[in-house]
């Protein structure tokens, strides 16, 4: 008797090495999964991406206009070209500004989403780990009286052959839930990775945005200093400037004809009201009038008054009206034209930065561009005209300076 109750325990020893390395063999047998740096790479953004691909363009860009200041300085024989890709740069610093920006706000709200996302894995994984630590409990506790008295209380070999494939069961059973726990945790091990991917780049797209910030300031300082430069070589040079004025005469004469040629076709009548003041009241200042004056030595018709006032503050529309004309030129630099209708329109010009474009409608008051010193201009200020079927007329005619 004790002899066969040995033997049983045994079997029963003998069973349950078997079960034991039938689960650690399928754990060895369990795909491959895929390591958190790996699952990390493969993560991408689309609109992250698009802002990345937009800034390399900038810089490809600027590389280009860089390239182009570099030749103009070599050869300075019309300095007012190497004035204009001053400012082209200084748009495209502008943008660049602005792309940064959409990259940090994309990553930052990318990260938010994450953040959100990691907080429901990690209570998936908590619940999946749960069941698997319940399990092993169960399977711990049952031992010897749990699947092996499952196999000896057969009755018969089908029963017993019956009872192993359940065994069986239970012990894949518990392979997949382990499987389930292990595949959730690399999971989150990849998001948690992805997410401090994410917040790197933001960091980074943070600090090129303080540089492009810094590299915009000096890029003001440059091309106010050579700006000066420029102005003091006029000054010596009355035949480049009655060059200037000459060919400032034509395009105004062909201003003149596109204006009235856009308002005949616009046909529109006048909005109605009285023009405002095209900046805010504190900037009453008027550096330079309307009429016949004297400019590096050199008579000059002036078309409009300069207001000056700090870079990147408000240019408002006079009125409201139709935006005609909203682009470099030359002279005018970043400047904007608003039909009134009724033949009536006004010029905003040497601005920093554009806010509008053409076709589109704008109501009096609205910031239709930022102050600054583009083109031929020796300083922060608004060049205003006011234009009457495309004839330049005293603007103090039509808007009254604040006291």
């Amino acid at each position: 008797m004790e002899e066969k109750t040995t033997r049983r325990h045994r079997f029963a020893h003998v069973a349950i090495l078997a079960a034991c390395a039938l689960v650690f063999s399928s754990l060895l047998l369990i795909p491959s999964v895929i390591r958190p740096t790996e699952a990390a790479s493969t993560v991408t953004d689309a609109k992250v991406k698009m802002y990345e691909e937009q800034l390399a363009q900038l810089q490809k860009e600027k590389t280009a206009l860089n390239n182009k200041i570099y030749t103009a300085r070599q050869n300075q024989a019309d300095a007012l070209e190497l004035k204009g890709y001053l400012d082209s740069q200084l748009n495209l610093t502008m943008e660049e500004i602005e792309a940064l920006e959409d990259l940090i706000a994309e990553t930052e709200d990318k990260i938010g989403k994450k953040n959100l996302e990691i907080i429901d894995k990690k209570a998936d994984v908590d619940e999946q780990r749960g069941n698997f630590l319940e399990r092993l409990r169960i399977t711990y506790e049952e031992g010897e009286t749990g699947y092996l008295e499952m196999l000896l209380g057969a009755d018969s070999l089908y029963d017993f052959l019956t009872r192993v494939e359940r065994v069986g069961y239970m012990m894949d059973y518990n392979v997949k839930l382990m499987e389930k726990y292990q595949n959730a945790t690399v999971e989150l091990e990849a998001e948690e990775e992805y997410l401090e991917a994410m917040q790197v780049k933001n960091e980074e797209a943070k600090v090129k945005l303080e540089e492009t910030e810094a590299s915009l300031n000096q890029q003001l300082t440059d091309n106010q200093a050579y700006l000066n430069t420029l102005t003091t070589s006029i000054a010596v040079d009355s035949a480049a400037q009655q060059k200037l004025t000459a060919e400032e005469d034509k395009v105004n004469k062909e201003m003149e004809a596109y204006i009235r040629e856009l308002q005949a076709k616009a046909n529109a009548a006048y909005v109605g009201g009285e023009f405002r003041w095209p900046v805010d009241v504190s900037w009453k200042r008027i550096s330079s009038y309307f009429g016949w004056r004297v400019l590096w030595g050199v008579n000059d018709y002036h078309r409009g008054i300069d207001i000056p006032a700090s870079a990147w503050s408000n240019i408002y529309a006079s009125n409201g009206g139709t935006v005609i004309k909203a682009e470099y030129h030359w002279s005018y630099g970043n400047y904007v034209i608003i039909d009134h209708g009724g033949g009536k329109s006004t010029l905003y010009a040497h601005a920093n930065q554009l806010n509008v474009k053409v076709g589109q409608t704008v109501k009096q008051g609205d910031i239709i561009a930022k102050v600054g010193t583009t083109g031929n201009s020796s300083g922060n200020h608004l060049h205003f005209e006011v234009r009457i079927n495309g004839e330049c007329k005293n603007p103090l005619d039509y808007v009254t300076q604040p006291k």
